[in-house]
């Protein structure tokens, strides 16, 4: 029951540090318990924090994380903490409707090594640290949920942080609109369209990644050879040499 004591008071703490947020997903949190000693690593975007909550839930014991409430989804729960002086909100007390996935096979499911983390593995070689990848920051958030309550931590693609150094590789959806990514028929949330909110987005990480100490390096995909389909050529040995032209500015 020691980590289950070690949990409340992260959150605790975290819930003492910003008096504004009622809701916060679990997997949002994953930094802080790392910090704490909690866990060793984030795998899965927040797995070892619902293994946890999953465990407690099966066990009948999530009573002893208080915080810790979860939305019941077609397979899987959506985890959430929440103050221990707030009720908890609607979104949570009311299943939402899932949309029912098409079944996909194994071999189509499986994660591609992306141009974004060839980029980032070769940054890492030059700078000889390993980046946090998908890395959030309290103070970087996007746009409110259709909730009216939830911000998104907005991700980075590597933090390095004992050189306070952000890396953002730009793929081509970045600076030309392609409906795979825009979905030109579809809003967000906030009202605009994908590509829009991108670039807002990307704004907000300009502006306030320095206004907290924090460098930011972008990378556009022109900076290196592609293919006919705007995708990396993967020449090693070229394209380390153009990152340490950037990097070794920096």
């Amino acid at each position: 029951m020691e980590k289950t004591a070690q949990i409340n008071k992260v959150v605790q703490s975290y819930f003492e540090k910003n008096k504004d947020w009622v809701m916060v997903p679990a997997k949002d949190l994953m930094p802080e318990l790392i910090k704490a000693g909690i866990f060793i690593k984030d795998h899965r975007n927040g797995l070892p924090i619902r293994k946890v909550l999953r465990n407690l839930k099966a066990s009948n014991q999530l009573h002893l994380i208080p915080f810790a409430h979860g939305v019941q989804k077609t397979k899987n729960t959506n985890w959430f903490f929440i103050p221990s002086n707030q009720s908890i909100p609607k979104v949570i007390r009311a299943t939402p409707k899932v949309k029912r996935l098409a079944t996909t096979s194994k071999s189509t499911t499986k994660k591609k090594h992306k141009d974004e983390d060839y980029i980032i593995d070769l940054c890492d070689e030059i700078l000889g640290i390993k980046a946090s990848r998908q890395h959030r920051f309290d103070f970087l958030q996007g746009d409110l949920h259709s909730n009216g309550v939830l911000r998104t931590k907005l991700p980075v693609d590597g933090y390095y942080a004992p050189k306070n150094l952000v890396i953002e590789f730009h793929e081509r959806q970045h600076t030309e609109a392609v409906s795979h990514f825009d979905k030109p028929n579809k809003m967000t949330v906030s009202g605009v369209h994908r590509g829009e909110q991108r670039a807002k987005y990307e704004q907000l990480r300009r502006d306030l990644l320095p206004e907290n100490g924090i460098q930011l390096v972008e990378l556009d995909y022109s900076l290196f050879e592609v293919t006919s389909q705007k995708k990396l050529v993967r020449n090693k040995k070229r394209d380390t040499e153009v990152l340490k032209v950037i990097l070794n500015k920096k």
